[in-house]
């Protein structure tokens, strides 16, 4: 008994099939885009810009402006959270730091509005947790039911 086969062989044509590249490569081909001035984001470029033109005015006035900055619709809290203010002053630190500027009054009010976020995110913590779960004579494991 012989068994045939009812599908043609394949072949592949090996120059449509892209290269294949190591990681190293293309964490360097990623870095040097990045060194060359192409950032993807081009809202975070803008707020750049516009933190960059509020040096002087201090950490509050900066947390204030982030805070109530409006996102792509224009009604929604473009940072609605405390955390992430945090995230957005951190990337502004990084990119600070990235050109030199870690020694400018701007990084430091930035560092200022990041510190107030970061209060302002511990301080609701603490409140859901207690909230949540009290402490005491209040404790559900205490409580009868």
């Amino acid at each position: 008994m012989r068994i045939e086969s009812t599908t043609a062989p394949i072949s592949i044509d090996r120059s449509a099939v892209p290269a294949v590249q190591t990681l190293e490569a293309r964490l360097l081909a990623a870095r040097q885009e990045a060194s060359q001035g192409k950032r993807p984001d081009p809202e975070f470029e803008h707020l750049y810009q516009l933190l960059l033109a509020m040096e002087g005015q201090g950490e509050k006035a900066i947390h204030e402006f982030l805070r109530t900055l409006r996102g792509a619709d224009g009604e929604a809290a473009a940072y609605p959270t405390a955390q992430a203010l945090m995230a957005v002053t951190l990337q502004v630190l990084v990119r600070l730091k990235e050109q030199g500027l870690e020694k400018s009054q701007l990084y430091r009010e930035v560092s200022g509005a990041n510190g107030l976020a970061f209060a302002v995110d511990l301080f609701v913590k603490g409140f859901m947790r207690d909230v949540f779960q009290p402490m005491g004579d209040e404790a559900w494991e205490v409580s009868e039911w």
